[in-house]
C-alpha cells in the first residue's frame, strides 16, 4: 500500500480518536435539551423542533439550523425563552445567545481569536491603503513616512507648543 493512501478503518480511528467521550456526552445533553426546551414552546413547538436541529456551539454561542428562514424567524422570537431552558437542561454547559442558518448554507461560528485577527489584517489593509491615497495626492512626503517609522513626528514648534500644554496641565491637576 502507497504511503499517500491510509485504510477506511485508520481514517474512522484517525477521527474518533479526536473526539473525547465528554464531547460526545456534552454534545447529547445539548442536542436532547433543544428538542425538549423548543417542544415546549405553545403552538408551533413540535414543528419547530422537527423542523430545526443544533449544529455548533463556540463561545456560548449556539448555532441551530433550519430547513426554511420562516422556521428561524419563529425561533428567535422565542430566543428568550429557548435560552432559559437550554441553560436549565443542557448540564452545565454555558449557552450566552443562539445564531441562526438555513439548511444548505455554509454559514458556522469562528473563534474570537480568528475574527480578532481578521479583523486586524483588514485594519492594517485600510490603513496602507489610505497612506498610498494621501501619498498620490501629495499630503504624505518621504521626511513624514519616515516620521512616522520612529522619529520626531511632529515639528519642534508643534511639539513645544504639546509640551507646553501637557506642563500647564499637569501644574492644574
Amino acid at each position: 500500500m502507497s504511503d499517500d493512501f491510509i485504510s477506511g478503518a485508520q481514517m474512522i480511528t484517525n477521527v474518533f480518536n479526536n473526539i473525547s467521550v465528554q464531547d460526545i456526552k456534552e454534545s447529547g445533553k445539548i442536542h436532547e435539551a433543544w428538542k425538549t426546551t423548543v417542544s415546549k414552546i405553545s403552538g408551533n413547538g413540535e414543528k419547530l423542533a422537527a423542523h430545526s436541529s443544533v449544529v455548533d456551539l463556540k463561545n456560548g454561542i449556539l448555532l441551530i439550523e433550519s430547513d426554511h428562514p420562516g422556521w428561524n424567524q419563529m425561533l428567535q422570537m422565542h430566543k428568550k425563552f429557548i435560552l432559559t431552558g437550554m441553560n436549565r437542561l443542557s448540564g452545565g454547559v454555558k449557552i450566552d445567545t443562539l445564531a441562526f442558518r438555513v439548511k444548505g448554507s455554509d454559514a458556522s461560528l469562528a473563534d474570537r481569536e480568528e475574527i480578532e485577527k481578521k479583523a486586524a489584517e483588514k485594519f492594517a489593509l485600510k490603513i496602507e491603503e489610505d497612506q498610498k491615497k494621501l501619498e498620490a495626492m501629495g499630503f504624505v512626503n518621504e521626511k513624514a513616512a519616515a516620521d512616522v517609522k520612529g522619529k520626531e513626528s511632529l515639528p519642534p514648534e508643534l511639539k513645544a507648543i504639546f509640551d507646553r500644554m501637557e506642563k500647564a496641565s499637569k501644574e492644574k491637576n
